[in-house]
This record gives C-alpha cells, sequence and structure tokens, in this order.
C-alpha cells in the first residue's frame, strides 16, 4: 500500500521515495552552494564511476557527491595520515586532470573510489608547500645578503649608524730629567738665582 498519491494526477508513490528525493536535493543544494561551476564538474567526475554497458543510479551519484561534500565545503582534505589543503581551484583542476585522462584512455574505468583524485590533490598541495618553503629560504639568504653588506665596520656605529672615530686620550707631560751630578741644594739655589735675575729692572 502506497504512503502517498500525488492531488493533481492520483499517482501514488512510497513516503521512503519523498524522503528520498529530499537528500538528493538537499545534496545536490549544498554542491550549488559551494559553487555552481565545480558542481558540474563534480556531476562529470561522478560519471567515471559508471560500471560498462549500465546506467549510474540516481542513488549512486547522490551517495558519491555527499562523500566529496565535507570536503569540498572545508576545502581540505585528508590523506596519507595528514590534513592538505584543497580550495576550490585545487579541485577544479584535479577534477580536469581526471577528466581529460579519460578522454586520452588513461584512466582504468570504472573508478573504484576517490582515492586517485586525492592523491592527485595532496601532491598538488605538496608542490605548493614545498614551492613556499623555496621562497621563504631564498627571502632569508636574501636578508642575510643585505644585512652582511650592511654590516657596522667599528663598534660604535652600532650605537650612532656611522662610524665612530678613534680619539687618543692626551699624555701627561713630564718634567726634563735632571743633569746627572747636581744635588738638590745646588739645582735650588740656581733657580733663586734665575728667579732673581728674572726680577732685576
Amino acid at each position: 500500500m502506497s504512503d502517498l498519491s500525488c492531488p493533481s494526477c492520483g499517482a501514488e508513490f512510497d513516503l521512503a521515495v519523498a524522503f528520498a528525493h529530499e537528500v538528493d536535493q538537499r545534496a545536490l543544494a549544498r554542491l550549488a552552494s559551494v559553487s555552481v561551476p565545480l558542481g558540474a564538474r563534480v556531476l562529470q567526475y561522478v560519471q567515471l564511476f559508471t560500471p560498462p554497458k549500465q546506467r549510474l543510479t540516481a542513488a549512486k551519484k547522490i551517495k558519491l557527491i555527499l562523500q566529496l561534500l565535507p570536503d569540498l565545503e572545508r576545502g581540505a582534505i585528508t590523506w596519507k595520515g595528514r590534513d592538505w589543503p584543497a580550495p576550490l581551484a585545487a579541485w577544479a583542476q584535479a577534477f580536469d586532470q581526471m577528466l581529460s585522462m579519460r578522454e586520452s584512455a588513461r584512466l582504468e574505468l570504472p573508478m573504484k573510489g576517490h582515492g586517485y583524485l586525492y592523491a592527485i590533490l595532496a601532491g598538488m598541495a605538496d608542490k605548493h608547500e614545498a614551492a613556499a618553503e623555496q621562497q621563504r629560504e631564498e627571502e632569508r639568504k636574501s636578508a642575510g645578503r643585505a644585512h652582511s653588506s650592511a654590516a657596522p665596520t667599528h663598534v660604535g656605529q652600532l650605537f650612532t649608524g656611522g662610524v665612530t672615530p678613534i680619539t687618543l686620550a692626551p699624555q701627561a707631560t713630564t718634567a726634563p730629567a735632571p743633569m746627572p751630578g747636581t744635588s738638590p741644594t745646588v739645582r735650588a739655589m740656581r733657580a733663586a738665582i734665575e728667579r732673581k735675575k728674572g726680577e732685576q729692572p
């Protein structure tokens, strides 16, 4: 016994069919909310799972789409024990690559799972990560060379930004050594005589 019937045509259908149809609509709405152009690629991608000489059922298509949606929505995948960034542009490129391989008969069809797609996405993320690391290393080297060429030539430059001139402290003047053989008394008398001569007009 059917649960529902169409009020217009009277066609009867099972209540489970209505719920299944609602699930299908929600899945397609989620896919469209991620990206309409990308959604078209996803629909082409799931066709790679079509068995030979058969049609891919709607239920199978929705199941495949629901498997991809969480990772499409979060922009990342988990592959080989770690998370990899997977922006929408990367998904589009990976889908296009697989569809191109189908056209050139380089894919073993039908696909059995999403492993090959995820391997492509992880490989793209790994290359991007390696390129970013190489760029950071080159920037560090460039910064090191610039610092070396502008290194201060004197310790004073560390504080003043220029070359600090080195000044020598003045040395204390010392009195000429007395002539050998002259006693202190004789020297004092001679000094007194010289002073008196200087005082005379």
